[in-house]
């Protein structure tokens, strides 16, 4: 026993002894990293076109070094995309949006891997630039022209191989401001006769995706569109069809086959206007419409689904009685998100201008202002076209002139353009208001209206087919 103590007391003596020894100086030698230069933060890329990613990548050491690129789909497959080549040599076939993108260095000597990040912004010839509906001949055309001005006239026929409904309307674009990076979800082209009026469109390819009677979970009989907006950029539509109010469904996915179609409208006992004014930015909204029957204002809630609230709104009718107009509508807006107008003739053909606000007030509160004969009753014709700015200043047709008028001091006055004396077929307003969109037989005119402008050209398109009756200008 005692030898065993001692072989033990020799052994921590030892342990002891190399313990001592070392100093702790540990030497450590970090393995070189690659060194990645030539990589941008951001590659444009063109649908169908190739696109090259060719950084240079060296390495201070005798390392085995591997590649793995990531392109990171999202979307409806939520997918990524893997390639394992030293430079990103491809065809670009993804959606004209943004993706993420990544780089990874591997060292197989030693397992080391670095991260690259990068970003690629998809877009396709069609990315930007203006889509222009026209009417020519009885025949609904849909051209797009590019920044530079070249125009591709008839492009849907000459893709699709075959023909938009006829009487064109509206073009509507759909985008959700929260994905793709606001980008464009789709167009519709809305028509205002035939038994199928309207159609879906791919914004990058002008390929046709479904029709209007498609976008319904159980179409009706007849489908007879008025005015659409994007539902507070959520990529649904929001308007009129068949006189009730109606909006796409957006409890799901946006990347849903089902997304945006239709299901039931407000359901109420209504026929209202082609265009109902839609405020989505005050509160919960505003969601009013001029019933052409009862010849009164109409109030919708939109908790969750749409609602018909008829004349069940608050009101103070001074001026005049909100559920009792007596007009027939020529147009009703609020430009302004407070101010509302009705412009409209009586029995005797006599044009009146009613004026409101509107507020959100369970479900709104209608005040009424005023209510007069318009000042030039000669200028309104049948065919005169409406649209007001965000600054309470509104544009009519009348012929081959434009004019402006201010329901504040009642003052109209012609805008310089000269048309040449064609018939308008167009009026659209800019969301700043300081361009006006028009259009004549075989051109899209941009008007100069800001503040000290009287509407002088500042751009024109010119070889459109026919007489333009929308425009949507994309930017991204």
């Amino acid at each position: 026993m005692r030898n065993f103590i001692i072989y033990i007391l020799a052994g921590l003596c030892l342990c002891a002894g190399s313990c001592y020894k070392d100093k702790g100086n540990y030497s450590y030698n970090a393995p070189a990293r690659p060194v990645v230069t030539g990589l941008d933060s951001i590659y444009p890329a063109i649908v169908g076109d190739s696109l090259i990613v060719a950084p240079t990548i060296t390495i201070a050491s005798k390392a085995r070094l591997g590649y793995e690129w990531r392109i990171m789909v999202g979307g409806d497959s939520l997918r990524t995309d893997y390639y394992h080549t030293q430079q990103l040599r491809i065809l670009f076939a993804l959606s004209a949006q943004l993706y993420a993108a990544q780089l990874t260095v591997v060292d197989s000597s030693n397992g080391m891997k670095y991260f690259f990040p990068f970003q690629i912004q998809g877009s396709t010839i069609y990315s930007n630039g203006y889509v222009i509906l026209s009417e020519e001949n009885g025949t609904s055309q849909l051209s797009f022209v590019q920044p530079d001005g070249a125009i591709q006239p008839g492009i849907y026929s000459a893709i699709n191989k075959t023909e938009l409904p006829p009487n064109c309307q509206q073009i509507v674009g759909t985008f959700h401001k929260y994905i793709n990076n606001g980008m464009l979800f789709n167009y519709w082209v809305l028509c205002s006769q035939g038994d199928n009026p309207g159609v879906e469109l791919d914004p990058n390819s002008l390929q046709k995706v479904r029709t209007l009677r498609e976008n319904f979970f159980n179409p009706p009989a007849t489908i007879a569109p008025g005015y659409f907006v994007n539902s507070d950029g959520n990529a649904t539509m929001f308007g009129v069809l068949n006189g009730q109010l109606w909006s796409g469904a957006y409890q799901t996915s946006p990347f849903s086959p089902v997304y945006d179609q239709f299901s039931l409208p407000a359901t109420g006992n209504y026929q209202v206007f082609n265009k109902a004014i839609i405020n989505l930015n005050a509160g919960p909204g505003i969601f009013l419409g001029y019933e052409v029957n009862r010849k009164q204002i109409v109030a919708f809630t939109n908790y969750g689904s749409l609602g018909y609230a008829g004349t069940g709104y608050q009101k103070i009718d001074t001026a005049w009685d909100p559920t009792n107009i007596g007009l027939n509508v020529l147009d009703f807006e609020q430009p302004d998100g407070l101010n509302g107008y009705v412009f409209g003739t009586n029995a005797s053909d006599s044009v009146y201008e009613y004026g409101f606000t509107a507020t959100p007030a369970g479900p709104v509160m209608v005040t009424t202002l005023y209510k007069r004969p318009f000042p030039r009753q000669d200028l309104v014709k049948p065919d005169t076209k409406w649209i007001g700015s965000k600054f309470n200043v509104f544009y009519f047709t009348s012929g081959s002139t434009i004019y402006s008028y201010n329901p504040v001091n009642k003052a109209i006055a012609a805008l310089d353009a000269d048309f040449g004396g064609k018939s308008i077929s167009m009026l659209k307003i800019s969301s700043d208001g300081n361009t006006l969109t028009t259009g004549v037989d075989g051109s899209v005119l941009m008007l100069d209206v800001s503040v000290g402008k009287n509407g002088n050209v500042i751009k024109r398109i010119d070889k459109v087919p026919g007489a333009p009756i929308d425009v949507y200008q994309r930017t991204k």
